[in-house]
């Protein structure tokens, strides 16, 4: 017999659980008090009771008959449409099929189980409204691919635009884009509903990536590549519902991927961009966490177009490369000849990089130029939800310039305090504070963070639309252009540089509040998850040396930058 009641309003986690919902808005106190993340509601549209008896999916199967024209997607007990994901560049609509035999996929996250019965909107002949995959595709090419203009490579993500316009498109790649896409979707404020279903499909494309992974002829393919550098992102944007560490071990598998391919792979262009891209994310992941670079790949094999790319990446890959080092040599115990050595070689590798990043700035054609358009003078109230800090705005030809402006801001600050930990181990238990390094140091990193909180209203889009020297002319995949408007790629070009500045001993307390402001408006508001961890793990360090420094002083110990190993 058909059950006729009513249906329940509750959120997802409390109808899994079985138990009473207290419907709280945007979240129910009952998840909140179990320490859970509350998934959300289901729409109104699905409270409604619908016949969907086997006569009548025959009389609509009739009608699409009838109709040829008229697109019916079905949800499956899995929440996946059966039809494919569609998404539109500027130039091309391009339609994916997908087919799974998968009957049953649990996504477990913080204490709780989302069951395979979670369901979306379904569409039905004659209703009108857009596809959720399809607006899903739409919202992530709009907001995160970024198209280079011709001549550059100032790109991000755009590789999978042709992988995807493939005539059949590898499964794993379909289902990786996605899941992405989903997430990216889902993270926004008020759509947290939507992300147990992309973490099912998380969790097929992993599935259909390892089954390409153990196939030779699909396992070094550039859609396979692809594929995992899409799980990278799946986890930037979400990496607390499935696993810490996920997007550094997606990156560490991209690179396995990498030593395994031909230079013809990496001489297409599609191919030559990914290597680009996987560079790109190895570099961050490696300097943030101190972690060595992997030898098995020749990283400057590949020649970029673009030669400050080209050389961007080879003063980043140096750069990797001094954070290991000077984990392992500023820590040696023993003070012998070949030790002393070892860290004066160390000192000098810094000085040079340092040199290396101002020439690369030096070189810069004038289309890089900063642009100094304001001064916020005097106190600016509740710093933490502000989108200024007191002192000078800069503006930039394009949001994809000011990243790499304050890539080498961070890197330069993580270099003088490479060189301070040298100068202190060099010292002898010596208060380096008093060396004329210190003083240079202070003087030199105080400036790069000012350099950083300068940028932060041009990422955020203060006054971008009275000013036009704020606006963003980047070019993203899909929909209008509006330079008035701030993508939320903004926040993962921002976040690592604001988390560095915010992280160092040269920072005043009023930027730290401010930069620690605007990491938790990218997590909450931009939908960039990883913010969070890194707002979180830097405000636990925080309060962990404040507590240290109430005990005994900190006389000798150098300065320290607080790295996101544990997110990253």
């Amino acid at each position: 017999m058909v059950n006729t009641g009513k249906p329940s309003r509750g959120c997802y986690m409390c109808r899994a659980r079985r138990i009473k919902c207290d419907e709280g808005k945007p979240g129910c106190m009952r998840c909140q008090k179990s320490k859970r993340i509350c998934p959300g509601y289901r729409d109104a549209f699905e409270l409604k009771l619908r016949d969907e008896s086997k006569s009548t999916k025959k009389k609509l199967n009739r009608r699409v008959h009838d109709h040829p024209n008229v697109t019916v997607i079905n949800n499956r007990r899995d929440g996946l449409p059966e039809t494919s994901p569609t998404f539109s560049s500027s130039s091309a609509m391009v339609s994916h099929s997908r087919n799974s035999s998968m009957s049953s996929v649990a996504s477990r996250s913080h204490g709780y189980t989302t069951e395979v019965t979670h369901r979306h909107h379904s569409f039905t002949a004659g209703h009108m409204t857009t596809p959720l995959s399809q607006q899903a595709s739409c919202y992530f090419l709009a907001n995160f691919v970024l198209v280079p203009e011709a001549g550059t490579m100032r790109g991000y993500l755009d590789f999978v635009i042709p992988l995807l316009k493939q005539r059949n498109p590898p499964q794993a790649l379909v289902l990786a884009f996605s899941a992405v896409t989903l997430a990216a979707l889902g993270t926004r404020p008020n759509s947290k509903a939507l992300l147990p279903t992309a973490d099912l499909w998380y969790l097929k494309a992993l599935k259909e990536i390892n089954l390409a992974l153990q196939n030779p002829k699909t396992a070094s393919t550039d859609s396979t590549l692809a594929s995992v550098m899409m799980m990278a992102s799946f986890e930037q944007l979400t990496p607390s519902r499935m696993k810490v560490g996920g997007w550094s071990s997606h990156i560490d598998g991209a690179v396995a991927v990498m030593k395994s391919r031909t230079l013809e792979q990496w001489r297409t262009p599609v191919g030559k961009e990914l290597f680009i891209a996987v560079r790109a994310h190895m570099t961050v992941h490696c300097i943030a966490n101190s972690k060595p670079i992997n030898p098995g790949v020749e990283w400057m094999g590949v020649i970029a177009d673009d030669p400050i790319v080209q050389t961007f990446a080879a003063a980043n890959l140096k750069m990797a490369q001094l954070r290991a080092d000077n984990d392992r040599t500023t820590t040696l115990k023993v003070r012998s000849a070949e030790n002393i050595e070892k860290v004066l070689k160390l000192l000098r590798r810094a000085e040079s990089l340092d040199k290396q990043y101002l020439e690369w700035i030096k070189a810069l054609p004038p289309g890089w130029q900063i642009n100094t358009v304001a001064w916020i003078d005097g106190e600016v109230p509740d710093l933490s939800n502000s989108v200024v800090h007191p002192g000078r705005i800069d503006a930039y030809g394009e949001m994809w310039m000011a990243y790499k402006y304050n890539i080498v801001r961070g890197c330069r600050i993580f270099i003088w305090t490479t060189i301070l930990r040298c100068v202190a181990w060099l010292g002898n238990m010596g208060d380096y504070r008093l060396t004329p390094e210190y003083t240079t140091a202070s003087q030199i990193c105080r400036s790069l963070i000012e350099d950083i909180v300068a940028s932060v209203p041009y990422f955020f889009g203060w006054n971008r639309s009275i000013d036009p020297a704020m606006a963003d002319r980047s070019n993203f995949a899909c929909g209008e252009h509006d330079p008035t408007t701030v993508k939320p790629l903004a926040g993962i070009f921002s976040m690592w540089p604001i988390f560095a500045a915010a992280s160092s001993d040269f920072a005043s307390p009023s930027q730290r509040i401010f930069l620690r402001g605007r990491l938790k408006h990218i997590a909450e508001m931009m939908g960039i998850n990883q913010a969070l961890i890194m707002f979180q793990v830097w405000f636990a360090s925080d309060l962990a040396l404040s507590t240290t420094n109430k005990t005994r002083p900190n006389l000798y110990t150098p300065p320290s930058i607080l790295l996101a190993s544990v997110c990253l």
